[in-house]
């Protein structure tokens, strides 16, 4: 009977690991210009974010966002694309934010949600420190560590439930 809940608990974290991936896939729309990558997914204010565009016909061009405005886009050594590597705005306010990269061919994508602000500010390379409370993608990302330490620690509580009735060996 232990075996179909642990396999249960199990199928559940495979689920909800396999998920991560696809919430941060591209969600951008457009005429095929190529998928657009941030770095990092989030961050804080008046800190650059890289923008990576894997597309051979979007070498140069811009990429923009509300949270930073407009830069120009460099060509990658290997010709696949282009990046920049803008700042994100100090008076922006905490949220998702799009991009949107117009190529030297004038076709555009963009990348909805393509990265999040939190409220902090960098001090010393210590990390984001607090400045204006908890904001909503805070809670957000705490709550999923929390969900996914209680799933791990019952599933290692369901593995390890009935091994004093085990023979040894």
């Amino acid at each position: 009977m232990r075996t179909p809940r642990a396999r249960t608990a199990a199928a559940v974290c495979v689920l909800l690991a396999l998920s991560a991936p696809s919430a941060a896939a591209n969600s951008g729309t457009g005429t095929g210009t190529g998928n657009i990558v941030v770095a990092p997914a989030v961050t804080t204010r008046d800190e650059p974010v890289t923008v990576t565009v894997h597309a051979a016909s979007c070498r140069t061009g811009s990429a923009s966002s509300p949270a930073f405005g407009e830069t120009p886009l460099t060509p990658q050594a290997d010709g696949a694309g282009g990046h920049a590597t803008p700042a994100v705005a100090r008076d922006v306010a905490p949220g998702s934010y799009d991009i949107t990269v117009t190529c030297e061919d004038g076709r555009s994508v963009t990348r909805t949600a393509a990265f999040t602000v939190i409220n902090g500010a960098v001090r010393g390379g210590d990390g984001p420190a607090p400045s204006e409370g908890t904001s909503t993608a805070d809670l957000v990302i705490g709550g999923l560590m929390v969900a996914s330490a209680l799933i791990g620690g019952g599933v290692l509580w369901l593995r390890g439930e009935g091994r004093e009735d085990r023979p040894a060996g």
